[in-house]
């Protein structure tokens, strides 16, 4: 079964006082537990150093007498910092970086030594500081020689894979390969591994024949992903023969074309009982998926009334290489895992239980948790500080409250998160006015008043301006109350603070009957939204299931998804920075998990409107 600085120089004196200090307050240099980010086994130095081991900090200090001038003794030092964190020796280099960065450099000393903080604060597990100290290093890489340069961009090229970043990885090893501007065989899945992850090949850029050749080959790939053209990659080698990877793109011809062929999948779906209405839901969205899949046929089965004992018959019965579902937690739980290994199946569930070896879990990727997770992330990503979060105390309130703290203290770990939690619509009203600073400040001048005596007192309550966004994870029942106590206790005064929903609260737009929730940005699938290619599909769907709300909607999305998946899913295994633009967003496995990302919306009175997190 296949699972899815100082103004003057300081004399050699000052340097050699310092160190001593230095060596005075040290530890014996332990090697750091993290290793910064590296794939060549030791990497070019950055420095033109002829050392071959790492010095004590004695040692280091002996040295400075070798030197008369202070830019020898700069120069003597950077080297040393440099051989130190080649062999882990992370505490001395940072001991001796510490004082560099008290004198004033010129350029090129300045963009060595930021480069050696960089790799000290990867050693230390700071990437993402260690990234941000590399910008500038980075903008000025031109002025440095080409050894040089080669140890700066494998450094920032093995950082950006560290974060999480495939597409600045990508761009980076293209312009290590216009740097050496050469071939080399036995770099070839070396180079690929970091090309292969850049999810918009289109927007990367190259100089130089080979850099350009590897583009040319990735952007193939990605042509014949999208069928836009099946002989590209073939297309590809007739004009690079000779190239290092010609043997690779053969390979991955090869693995592509078999990757989409014929296939036949039995599908598990429930049509009877409480949930057949949800099942059809699924089933017209994969039925849409069909339409432009006609190598992938499907076999379907109510799931309430299959025999699952006989399920390795039945899929030899059919001849179904692929198994697709259930939907339903408890139908989940009877699927024979042997029979499927026995069958060499896949297979992809529509839900998700634990221990399930099944993949991609695209149950996971829809479920409110996700979507509340992209809504922590992108207001981190925006530089809120302090939201506000208003919950209903509730299990899946709470729940809410501590998966929007988790994403968001990961993006923005110095911000501070404040929460209120309602039972009832008095609770609310409540709630706003004090988390808002209202009710404080009304105190505060009733008081006033109070000591004025007769003396006319004209003032206006005032609500906190530390407050950056507001976030309802609610119904929309909940938010369309929630929304008009937020806008009546913030002062008229002060700027509107934005408020944050999810799908929750969108439902259908013939069922809008209020202004209540203008100006609500929320996170919503693709499909639902007006500027969608196929919404006119849409409404042809909810015409004909009238009974139907976005939350059948959903699932029909969800169904079309899980099909396009099923069809793509070895081909996104294959080229990792390979995504599909479905129905619920756009799809790219993470590990071994499809992520989804969803689009953003608005409420413009009665309408919905396509928007950003800034308008």
């Amino acid at each position: 079964m296949k699972l899815v600085n100082l103004a003057i120089v300081p004399k050699k004196l000052t340097l050699c006082i310092v160190v001593c200090s230095l060596v005075a307050c040290a530890s014996p240099t332990p090697q750091s537990e993290q290793q910064t980010p590296t794939t060549e086994a030791s990497g070019p130095s950055f420095s033109d150093a002829t050392d071959t081991s790492a010095k004590s900090l004695e040692q280091l200090l002996a040295g400075l007498d070798d030197y008369d001038d202070e830019r020898a003794q700069r120069q003597y030092l950077l080297n040393q910092v440099e051989l130190l964190q080649q062999q882990s020796q992370w505490q001395t280099s940072a001991l001796l970086l510490s004082e560099l960065e008290r004198v004033q450099l010129p350029p090129r000393e300045r963009q060595r030594a930021a480069l050696a903080k960089a790799q000290w604060l990867a050693s230390e597990g700071l990437y993402q500081d260690a990234q941000e100290l590399l910008e500038p290093v980075l903008s000025a890489s031109s002025q440095l020689r080409t050894k040089q340069q080669v140890t700066l961009f494998t450094f920032a090229r093995d950082l950006a894979k560290q974060l999480a970043q495939p597409q600045r990885a990508a761009q980076l090893q293209l312009q290590l390969m216009a740097l050496a501007e050469q071939g080399d065989r036995a770099s070839v899945t070396r180079s690929w591994d970091y090309l292969i992850g850049a999810t918009q090949p289109d927007q990367l850029t190259a100089r130089g024949a080979i850099a350009k050749s590897w583009l040319a080959l990735l952007q193939a790939v990605h042509q014949q992903l999208n069928a836009a053209d099946t002989s590209a990659i073939q297309g590809w080698q007739m004009r690079h023969s000779s190239h290092p990877a010609y043997e690779l793109a053969t390979t991955l011809d090869t693995q592509l074309k078999q990757a989409t062929k014929q296939r036949h999948a039995l599908v598990l779906l429930p049509l009877s009982g409480a949930y057949a209405e949800q099942g059809q839901a699924v089933l017209d969205g994969m039925v849409m998926a069909l339409e432009s899949t006609p190598e992938f046929t499907i076999t379907v089965r109510d799931s309430a009334s299959f025999e699952y004992a006989n399920l390795a018959e039945e899929l030899q019965r059919i001849q179904a290489d692929t198994l697709i579902g259930p939907l339903l937690k408890d139908s989940l739980s009877k699927v024979d895992h042997s029979a499927l290994a026995a069958t060499n199946t896949q297979w992809f569930a529509l839900n998700t239980v634990e221990q399930l070896s099944a993949e991609p879990d695209l149950w996971y990727a829809l479920a409110p948790e996700m979507e509340i997770k992209q809504v922590a992330e992108a207001l981190a990503q925006r530089g809120v500080r302090h939201p506000l979060i208003l919950a209903a105390d509730s299990n899946r309130g709470q729940q809410a409250i501590d998966t929007f703290s988790t994403y968001f203290r990961a993006q923005q770990p110095q911000g501070t998160i404040e929460t209120g939690l309602y039972r009832t619509t008095e609770d609310m009203k409540t709630i706003v006015q004090e988390k808002l600073g209202v009710a404080a400040s009304e105190a505060r001048i009733w008081q006033v008043k109070i000591t004025a005596g007769k003396i006319l007192v004209d003032a206006e309550a005032r609500s906190r301006a530390d407050i950056d966004a507001i976030f309802l994870p609610s119904t929309i029942e909940q938010t369309r109350l929630l929304k008009p106590f937020i806008d009546v206790n913030i002062a008229p005064f002060m700027d509107p603070i934005p408020v944050f929903a999810t799908s929750a609260s969108h439902i259908r737009s013939d069922q809008l009957s209020e202004n209540d929730l203008d100006n609500v940005r929320f996170t919503e699938i693709p499909w639902l939204l007006p500027d969608h290619p196929n919404y006119t599909r849409l409404t042809e769907l909810l015409q004909l299931r009238k009974h139907w709300s976005y939350n059948h909607a959903r699932l029909a999305a969800f169904g079309h998804d899980a099909m396009q998946l099923a069809h793509h899913n070895t081909a996104m295994e294959l080229v990792p920075g390979y995504s599909l633009v479905g129905l619920t967003g756009e799809l790219s496995r993470a590990a071994d998990s499809i992520q989804r990302e969803l689009h953003w919306a608005r409420y413009s009175g009665h309408r919905v409107q396509p928007a950003s997190l800034d308008n």
